[in-house]
């Protein structure tokens, strides 16, 4: 648990840090002291929503972390001012950064967002107090892939009893209906593979009616996100998902997932399939594309290639693999995928999904240790 906080807390820096063009300041010190002085807490809603998610896995973990040891008490409060420390500390940082805009208004929201992380870890704790013994520690992955879709699905997650956003909705599904194959079949996909990861959490209880009335529930909840909208594409994805469903039951289905996992990142990275005699650039920095245009959409695209990603790992290590070289196996094949973008007109090859596969290879890795 100490590896994953660390992990988390890295992860966290390096995002709030990028992309690392320090600069000398004279006036340096008069802006930090004007830092804790004025503090502002006015934003945007993506930086809202991304400031508050940014430290929802930590406070999950704290959760989990302090509840294994002998003297929670201590523990909770010694991981909460860590993650303080950090929250704090990066905007210190970002005054010698000319493209960040500190304030101490971001680390408030981080504050939130651990406390939301820790209240859902006391939630998952309740629902199932075996995730605070190390020996069934393995369960947080498939338990926070599942969080993962839901967190995409229900992307910005900011509710509303608008009408008039419930309309907005349901436009794309009923005036302007389109259908994406490629997108169709990575809905459908990633719903199987929610389903599948929800099998191997139920330990054996299983129930299909469940699982189905639970799909639907969470797309039509869609229309009550501000923001969000249903299409074509997403009911017929998970239609084809629920007709898969007696299938999923069966270690068989295993492999096949992650076939279709694969199959399915190979079309998304592919198109639009009219390749360029000359090659474009590679960004080799981690992360770049996602910490760079639009925090909400980089954010949400995240959420989704965790899941996927993670999921096909989780797969092939259920099937009788060490997470490593499975990782390490999503790793290569995404890493052809960024090779061949590099001949795609509109397409950014970039080192990101391959590290990423790495890093969920890494936690799986740890945890399975302390299964």
């Amino acid at each position: 648990m100490r590896f994953l906080l660390l992990l988390v807390l890295a992860l966290i820096a390096y995002g709030s840090l990028y992309p690392f063009d320090f600069v000398m300041r004279p006036d340096a010190m008069a802006e930090v002291v004007a830092l804790f002085a004025a503090p502002s807490l006015q934003m945007q809603r993506g930086d809202l929503v991304g400031n508050l998610l940014l430290f929802v896995p930590y406070g999950f973990l704290v959760a989990l972390a302090a509840r294994s040891g002998r003297r929670p008490g201590p523990a909770y409060l010694l991981h909460a001012a860590a993650g303080m420390l950090v929250a704090v500390g990066v905007q210190v940082v970002q005054i010698w950064l000319p493209s960040r805009v500190p304030a101490l208004g971001d680390a408030v929201i981080n504050a939130g967002g651990m406390a939301l992380g820790f209240v859902l870890g006391q939630l998952a704790l309740r629902l199932r107090p075996s995730l605070a013994d190390a020996r069934h520690v393995a369960a947080l992955v498939p338990l926070g892939l599942m969080l993962a879709w839901l967190a995409y699905q229900w992307f910005p997650l900011v509710p509303t009893l608008d009408w008039q956003n419930v309309k907005n909705a349901l436009k794309p599904l009923l005036l302007t209906p389109r259908l994406d194959p490629v997108r169709i079949l990575i809905t459908a996909v990633a719903w199987a593979a929610f389903f599948k990861l929800w099998d191997l959490l139920a330990t054996g209880q299983r129930s299909a009616l469940l699982q189905a009335l639970t799909g639907i529930a969470i797309l039509c909840a869609k229309v009550l996100i501000l923001g969000a909208g249903i299409s074509a594409s997403n009911v017929i994805g998970l239609g084809l998902a629920l007709v898969a469903l007696p299938w999923l039951h069966h270690a068989r289905a295993l492999p096949a997932l992650v076939v279709a996992i694969l199959l399915s990142a190979f079309l998304a990275g592919l198109q639009p399939f009219t390749p360029s005699s000359t090659p474009g650039s590679f960004a080799w920095v981690p992360f770049t594309g996602m910490l760079e245009g639009s925090m909400a959409t980089n954010l949400a695209n995240l959420l989704e290639k965790t899941f996927l990603y993670g999921a096909a790992i989780l797969f092939m290590q259920r099937h009788g693999a060490r997470a490593l070289p499975a990782a390490i196996a999503v790793a290569l094949c995404l890493a052809t995928i960024e090779a061949a973008q590099l001949f795609l007109p509109g397409r950014t090859a970039e080192s990101t999904d391959p590290v990423l596969a790495l890093l969920l290879g890494v936690v799986m890795a740890q945890l399975s240790r302390r299964r």
